[in-house]
């Protein structure tokens, strides 16, 4: 057979480029695959301060469950008087600025007490003003001089950053109580407002040239600004408490009681892809670094959704199985092996045994376990051992006697099994 013109090799060259293009992002999305929701979280977050291009959308994690919403909880938790099982560094169910308030007003004067309600109105929930000074004043009918006095209270009676006028202005005062402890040097505050967008482009260089510097400095107060600042106003700038994650994956009952997977997706974490090309140089160098970083965003995500999907998939599959379980107990769980849930939605037994490594299920009771509970071939029987070990009269409980009754009961089990499972539940005895 006659091989193609030169213009099939050359839609085969392309083709070819296009899959190893596309490689690296479907190899590190397997690799995700075997990541917890906490270590995606982790990973998350360091390219959020290495990337500018990625952002996460104004909000905070839900107290129920961890989705990223902009203000309460998600339609999912509210209504739920469930105990938080997220934390994301904050105490949940406490405004941090509960207390402001009432510590400002011993501090401010008492002309300006009334002031002081006022201003405090404009904080947003990251402790920064929505307005200047001079329009809050105009705004309310204040002299200068009475939100001045306002704004000094708050500042000094809340944490570092409070009442300031931009994100900047925020991270600045943080830096500086730092180096007021001696706990950071003292050029880090200039840094911090000088040179932050110099830093987000990776220009170290320039700004260590502008601050008379050496590269190796600013490396290490662009490592400080990371660890110990806050994009927020805080009670105290040490290193953020490590978050206890939510589970993998979420199941939730209906009203017509039918169950529901839900596996956290890119939307979840609030992540966006902005666009940059506005304050960029018309540069081929410039356009090559939006390039890269888009490129490194949206492969991020890409991942993300990749393993939630093959999640989502294994897990729909393994409660269509386990129903009878999920609604009556351990006593219906029915045997179930990965390669069989392998088989049936088309992935590869070894794909499915690294996705149910390690994840954790949230039951729709809200109790969380391992994924792994939905496999297995033995659940039942060790269910109905319990119950005979805890029922059974003095005397029918030998081995052979417990054997007989899970007979009964449908469960064909030999001896020395019967007597490998009593051990493991009762092991003690």
């Amino acid at each position: 057979m006659a091989s193609g013109g030169p213009s099939q090799a050359v839609q085969l060259q392309a083709g070819l480029q296009t899959e190893l293009r596309a490689l690296p992002g479907l190899l590190k999305a397997m690799g995700m695959l075997a990541m917890t929701h906490e270590e995606v979280h982790q990973a998350t977050e360091h390219l959020l301060a290495e990337n500018p291009v990625l952002e996460r959308a104004d909000g905070h994690p839900c107290p129920g469950c961890g989705r990223h919403v902009a203000s309460g909880s998600c339609s999912r938790c509210r209504g739920h008087s469930t105990t938080s099982r997220f934390d994301d560094g904050v105490e949940q169910g406490v405004d941090p600025f509960g207390t402001l308030q009432s510590a400002a007003r011993l501090e401010v004067r008492a002309d300006c007490r009334d002031a002081l309600d006022l201003v405090l109105a404009h904080l947003t929930r990251r402790g920064i003003l929505d307005a200047g000074p001079a329009e809050i004043a105009g705004l309310h009918g204040l002299e200068p001089g009475q939100v001045g006095e306002a704004l000094r209270a708050i500042r000094a009676a809340g944490p570092p950053g409070i009442a300031a006028a931009s994100v900047t202005e925020l991270l600045a005062a943080q830096a500086a109580a730092l180096a007021g402890q001696g706990q950071a040097p003292y050029w880090l505050p200039r840094l911090v407002r000088e040179h932050l967008g110099d830093l987000a482009a990776g220009s170290t260089a320039a700004v260590a040239r502008a601050m008379g510097l050496t590269e190796a400095q600013v490396l290490a107060g662009l490592a400080l600004v990371r660890e110990r600042l806050r994009p927020f106003a805080a009670a105290d700038t040490e290193p953020e408490a490590a978050a206890v994650p939510p589970a993998d994956v979420f199941l939730y009952r209906q009203p017509d009681g039918t169950l529901e997977v839900e596996v956290p997706a890119s939307a979840w974490f609030g992540l966006t892809v902005v666009d940059l090309s506005a304050g960029l140089p018309a540069s081929a160098q410039a356009k090559q670094w939006l390039a890269e970083h888009e490129l490194a965003a949206q492969r991020h995500l890409y991942q993300i959704d990749r393993r939630a999907s093959a999640l989502l998939r294994i897990t729909e599959c393994a409660v269509a199985h386990q129903k009878a379980f999920l609604d009556h107990g351990a006593g219906h769980h029915q045997p179930l092996t990965r390669t069989a849930v392998a088989q049936e939605i088309g992935l590869h037994p070894s794909t499915v045994s690294r996705a149910v490594s390690g994840k954790r299920l949230r039951m729709p009771t809200g109790a969380v376990t391992d994924l792994s509970c939905l496999f297995g071939k033995a659940t039942a029987a060790r269910a109905a051992l319990q119950d005979l070990l805890t029922t059974a009269a003095p005397g029918l409980s030998s081995d052979e006697h417990l054997r007989e009754a899970l007979a009964g009961n449908g469960f064909a089990v030999a001896r020395r099994t019967v007597n490998k499972y009593r051990r493991s539940l009762q092991p003690g005895n």
